[in-house]
């Protein structure tokens, strides 16, 4: 490898590291809410319950730790140093897929580690998401992105995608498609069909078994131990008080439809708006898609784009039934940042060169193309049952003549 672009790359990615942490001083609220800590005192030392993976690392640490790690304050450390550890993955991720390609990918590839930065960084050290099981079950995306870039020990993605239903059984809508799509884009595009096609219907299998056993085989836990997974959610707690809804939708079985109209109504009257202040970007994916489908040549290519277009339909169930309409946003960016990086890095000429095309006929408009790389900062960070900050304010705005929740 040139010496002199490697030298490259170490360079921009210390450049990253100094934006990455610029954004994450800007939104750090230094808050671990009630639901994120809550979670960690779910543990399989009470049985099988589910979004309990995490929380049972937290208890294996306390248990090796000469401290008690059931308090606030060790909670906030815990997900401080987890936190910081994802960003350095994610550093060394970007370094990775940047060295794999020439220096003619280097631009393009750089501009994607900078927007989705922009996204991953706000989402994760604000409040509503410090701490949120979302980030681990990126986590496992990653790791899997990882073991496909360098071609290694690929099976082991079939029991990531069950431990991937372990910490937020939401894994097999949110984030199970980035694994999936990649798989059968090496299907595609590689003799190793057998391997490929295997590993697929084994990860989507065994993540699926473990998805319905969670929602219709489980049962809720008994009084004594409900009980108890609630003192250790107190001590865990900034307000000595577990996530009394959390607690009781997990581990009682409630349903908390009533509780989450008026979430739904909500959500409803952001959606648009955002859709519609998302339109640049809209267009840019639409005439993408439309040239990665030109440049295909044969059924079963013109099947993969569609395929990498639109995996992130999985995440539409989320949308009809639930009310975390941040979280699923930013999911959704965040499969087609992190697919693009990964066939960029794999030196995928159809996407590259769509992507060359359309940045192209942006560029030809003078500063249309700065503005999209600014305009991701005015929508961050995502939150949870409501997208973002600003559309907050503006439904809170038009709701007063609205009238819709």
């Amino acid at each position: 490898m040139n010496s002199e672009y490697k030298r490259k790359v170490n360079l921009f990615v210390a450049g990253l590291a100094g934006f990455y942490f610029l954004i994450f001083i800007l939104t750090y609220d230094a808050e671990l809410t009630i639901y994120n800590s809550s979670l960690l005192g779910f543990s399989y030392e009470y049985g099988f319950i589910p979004r309990a993976f995490i929380g049972t690392i937290y208890h294996f640490i306390d248990l090796i730790l000469p401290i008690d790690m059931y308090s606030y304050g060790m909670a906030m450390r815990f997900v401080e140093v987890t936190t910081a550890l994802f960003f350095v993955l994610m550093l060394a991720v970007a370094r990775k897929t940047l060295l794999m390609v020439t220096e003619e990918k280097f631009r393009l590839l750089g501009i994607m580690w900078i927007v989705y930065g922009i996204l991953f960084v706000s989402m994760f050290s604000s409040k509503y998401n410090f701490g949120r099981v979302d980030l681990f079950m990126l986590i496992i995306d990653v790791i899997g992105v990882i073991l496909l870039l360098y071609k290694r020990c690929e099976w082991l993605i079939i029991p990531l995608s069950v431990v991937g239903v372990l910490i937020h059984e939401g894994f097999v809508f949110m984030y199970f498609a980035v694994l999936l799509v990649m798989l059968f884009y090496r299907f595609v595009m590689t003799e190793e069909k057998l391997k490929y096609g295997l590993i697929f219907v084994l990860s989507f299998g065994a993540a699926s078994a473990m998805f319905l056993y969670i929602h219709f085989v489980r049962t809720p836990v008994d009084a004594s131990t409900y009980m108890e997974i609630y003192r250790q959610g107190r001590r865990l707690s900034s307000i000595d008080m577990p996530h009394v809804s959390l607690l009781s939708a997990e581990l009682l079985c409630v349903n908390l439809a009533d509780i989450e109209k008026v979430f739904h109504r909500e959500n409803l009257l952001q959606l648009p708006i955002f859709l519609i202040l998302m339109l640049p970007y809209l267009i840019f994916v639409g005439r993408l898609f439309k040239k990665m489908q030109k440049k295909s040549d044969g059924p079963e290519k013109k099947l993969l784009a569609l395929a990498i277009m639109f995996g992130w339909i999985t995440l539409l169930p989320n949308y009809l039934l639930k009310v975390d309409y941040g979280r699923w946003l930013f999911a959704t960016f965040s499969y087609l940042l992190l697919i693009f990086i990964t066939m960029i890095a794999d030196g995928n000429r159809i996407l590259t060169d769509a992507l060359n095309d359309e940045i192209e006929a942006i560029n030809k408009h003078n500063g249309v193309g700065g503005l999209l790389m600014i305009y991701p900062i005015i929508m961050v960070p995502f939150m949870d049952v409501y997208i973002n900050d600003m559309l907050k304010r503006i439904a809170d705005m038009l709701n007063v003549y609205l009238n819709l929740y």
